[in-house]
């Protein structure tokens, strides 16, 4: 959904509309001086959690049978579990 603002609407109501971000990151601000847009305020991208390819490498490392060489090593085939 976008949301077509002035300026000074913007900088008054900028508190609000920062909420209303993070309560719905779909929502666009379009922001508009004399009639042009200058400028677009939303919610940024998701991030992924900190720490979260290294949880999924061990939970792969400790779902995975163990080959009957001695040695495996993780990183052979973890681009397909970690970005599928």
């Amino acid at each position: 959904m976008t949301t077509h603002l002035s300026i000074s609407e913007a900088r008054r109501l900028l508190p609000s509309l920062v909420h209303r971000l993070a309560q719905h990151p779909d929502e666009v601000f379009h922001i508009s001086v004399r009639n042009h847009l200058v400028a677009e305020l939303k919610a940024p991208p998701q991030i992924a959690k900190k720490g979260q390819a290294a949880g999924l490498l061990l939970a792969l490392a400790r779902n995975r049978r163990k080959p009957k060489r001695s040695s495996w090593k993780v990183s052979q085939d973890v681009d397909s579990h970690l970005y599928e």
